[in-house]
């Protein structure tokens, strides 16, 4: 006899009971067990070609260096594109698909929860069957779509390489070139190629340790990194000779100038560079005098070179305004004579207060030893 899916309990008031749905805890088991299967066997699947793509590369990376660069680069695109980007790409939709099989479950299992027993004419132990059913879906739903979201991250990843590639001229490029020949930030751009390093994903590729330059051919980095011939040391130059070279510079320049700006000019020029000349080699003489001409050296040397750069910039115009600013500037020519004749002349007073204080001492010492041209004025004799 057939079995009916409503029985009756026996007596003849009682309300037939739904008794299929007792099989359907099992139906759902197999579902559950067959998909996870599917998964389990799609991401072997997927690992295994990636493997494959990984062991052709190293097979074939031998070969590779000996090829011209555009050969090479082409050859790598179509290795990025069909390899790990189309892996990347089966992970995506393989994780999205499932993601979208086991969400649609989820939400079946809930909303048959939320009908509730007595509308499903099922025993309160039976309708335990979705909630926990549908706490099962969530997470593999989840994990699915997590699994979608790291297959688009991958894909999108080796689309940049192959930019990167694409833009690249030579076997050693600039980070910050392909990043913007590809319209990508350097950040990202420094990411991608310090990951790309580090995962073998550019066969032989190395970066700097500045991360500013890759070699996709790593022996160039080798031979740069090789050692060169230390160039000797030279010693700092202590500041009494800065000075002297700077100032040997300024008077030669002053030289050159004259015969530019006119005779009243050079007059100056020629006064200035007398004086200047003076104050130079006093202080190179006299090293611990260096601070007192600071803002000399500093200040009016730079200032007195500007000006006379904007004198002879004016060139041969003989317009007003010219001839204006030259005569200014052959003013304040004399106005920086005075002052440096004047800075000369107070370096010169402590030395002079020094040398008649040695002078005196001298004739004090010479006269007590009776050493000076009148013997008996000194002693006193006569």
């Amino acid at each position: 006899m057939q079995n009916h899916p409503y029985e009756s309990s026996g007596h003849s008031g009682d309300k037939p009971r739904y008794t299929g749905i007792s099989d359907l805890d099992d139906i759902l088991h197999d579902t559950v067990s067959a998909a996870s299967g599917i998964g389990s066997t799609v991401l072997s699947c997927i690992a295994g070609a990636l493997d494959q793509v990984g062991e052709a590369l190293d097979a074939a990376r031998g070969g590779d260096s000996k090829l011209p660069f555009a050969k090479w680069k082409r050859r790598m695109d179509r290795r990025l594109q069909n390899g790990k980007q189309g892996s990347a790409l089966a992970v995506a939709i393989t994780g999205w698909a499932l993601a979208a099989s086991f969400g649609i479950a989820a939400v079946v299992m809930w909303a048959l929860a939320a009908v509730g027993p007595q509308a499903l004419g099922v025993t309160q132990e039976e309708f335990l069957v979705f909630p926990i059913l549908m706490a099962c879906f969530t997470p593999i739903t989840v994990g699915f779509g997590i699994m979608g979201g790291m297959g688009v991250r991958q894909y999108r990843y080796f689309g940049r390489l192959r930019q990167y590639l694409r833009v690249a001229k030579d076997w050693v490029c600039d980070v910050s070139a392909l990043a913007r020949d590809t319209m990508t930030s350097r950040e990202q751009a420094g990411k991608d190629l310090m990951r790309a390093v580090a995962n073998g994903d550019l066969p032989d590729a190395v970066l700097n340790a500045a991360a500013d330059t890759l070699y996709l051919d790593g022996s160039l980095y080798q031979e740069e990194k090789a050692p060169q011939p230390q160039a000797e040391e030279k010693t700092p130059l202590d500041e009494n000779e800065l000075l002297r070279r700077e100032g040997a510079d300024f008077l030669a320049y002053l030289a050159a100038c004259r015969g530019h700006l006119g005779p009243d000019a050079d007059e100056e020029l020629a006064a200035m560079q007398k004086t200047c000349g003076a104050i130079l080699a006093f202080v190179h003489n006299h090293p611990e005098q260096i601070q007192r001409i600071r803002r000399f050296r500093e200040y009016y040397l730079p200032t007195t070179r500007k000006l006379l750069d904007t004198a002879q910039g004016l060139g041969s115009t003989d317009s007003g305004q010219a001839q204006e600013i030259r005569r200014d500037i052959t003013g304040i020519l004399h106005t920086l004579n005075l002052a440096y004749a004047k800075l000369y002349d107070t370096l010169l007073q402590d030395i002079s207060l020094d040398v008649s204080t040695e002078i005196d001492t001298l004739e004090t010492m010479l006269r007590q030893d009776g050493l000076t041209h009148d013997f008996d004025s000194d002693f006193k004799r006569g």
